[in-house]
């Protein structure tokens, strides 16, 4: 099937487009130029379609509802506590959106969550190309950072998006994909069940805030290498970066429903992945809905939270000359 773009709506004032991917067995998504955000990813079932991930109807409402559903969030994902961050011979201070205390996925309405980009479609690969130009001091990140995002679909069920960055000055980056999954398409996720390949997490406070040590999951409620329940497993508050195994492309998660028999597995080039059972959502939905607490699952696979104030983490300081790569793939099956 062709790829197409289409508008969208707008949002403040300005137009917003929408690419469309499909495939052979019938998956669909659709990818919007404000936020480089995945709207909505649905399958057939019977005569119907089921959206396996959370989304608003219009455009205008990822302005502002909160949630970051589906969003590209940047340019640092996660939390950088108090907004402050030495870089180099100086020190970054960047707003503190979260409770006025820390700094969350790039600032909120200041990020690229909030941003619009270009998007252009590639029948050839049947992908969507987006661009985003971040100019220096943008959300307070120094330098002029280029950003480009692919979100591209074959006829296996994989969605694959590829995250490319360069800016002309050091800067904090971490660029992740912010989808809630609900397989079953409505409800809570509580029986949806989770694999992790992950032997450590990172500890953190309860404000989110990393200690700076990386903790077995052995013996813990954070141990999901074998796959379990989440109304079974996990902490109560599960909102924690997990650090994944091996390197390279690999994979990272496995999020099943045994009710619906549906599965995605997420595949990731980066070192770690945030999983949050979305305990703070409490929005309007797609179609009349509410999405409440635990109504979906994030997956977002990444740097770890706060690195530019821990050296002892995995670097996260993109410099001139040097190019940001982040690789995911969604490969969902159905084992009905």
């Amino acid at each position: 099937m062709p790829v197409t773009l289409e508008n969208a709506g707008t949002v403040q004032g300005l137009q917003v487009q929408r690419a469309l991917l499909t495939n052979d067995r019938g998956l669909e998504l659709g990818v919007l130029s404000f936020g480089g955000t995945l709207q909505y990813l649905s399958v057939p079932q019977g005569s119907e379609r089921v959206q396996l991930a959370l989304g608003f109807d219009a455009p205008s409402d990822y302005a502002i509802r909160e949630g970051s559903l589906g969003a590209t969030v940047g340019r640092f994902a996660n939390r950088i506590a108090h907004g402050r961050c030495r870089l180099d011979d100086r020190e970054l201070d960047l707003p503190r959106n979260e409770g006025g205390r820390h700094h969350l996925h790039g600032g909120g309405v200041l990020g690229f969550s909030h941003k619009h980009w270009t998007i252009e479609i590639d029948s050839a690969a049947n992908a969507a190309h987006l661009r985003l130009l971040s100019p220096d001091g943008d959300a307070g990140y120094p330098g002029t950072c280029r950003i480009g995002c692919t979100y591209s679909l074959d006829d296996a069920d994989v969605v694959r998006i590829d995250i490319e960055a360069t800016c002309d000055a050091p800067t904090p980056i971490n660029i992740a994909n912010h989808a809630y999954w609900n397989l079953a398409g409505e409800g809570a996720i509580n029986h949806h069940e989770l694999k992790l390949w992950s032997d450590r997490y990172v500890e953190v406070d309860a404000e989110g805030i990393p200690s700076g040590r990386i903790l077995p999951v052995s013996g813990t409620a954070f141990d999901f290498q074998t796959i379990r329940p989440l109304d079974h497993a996990g902490p109560p508050n599960l909102d924690h970066c997990f650090v994944v195994s091996g390197e390279g492309l690999r994979p990272v998660a496995l999020l099943r429903d045994p009710a619906s028999k549906r599965s995605l597995e997420v595949w990731a080039d980066q070192p770690g992945v945030q999983v949050y059972a979305g305990l703070m959502l409490d929005v309007p939905g797609r179609g009349g809905s509410h999405y409440g607490a635990r109504s979906g699952f994030c997956l977002e696979t990444e740097r770890f939270p706060d690195a530019p104030n821990h050296p002892e983490f995995p670097d996260a300081i993109l410099r001139p000359g040097e190019i940001y790569r982040h690789r995911m793939e969604w490969r969902f099956s159905y084992s009905g």
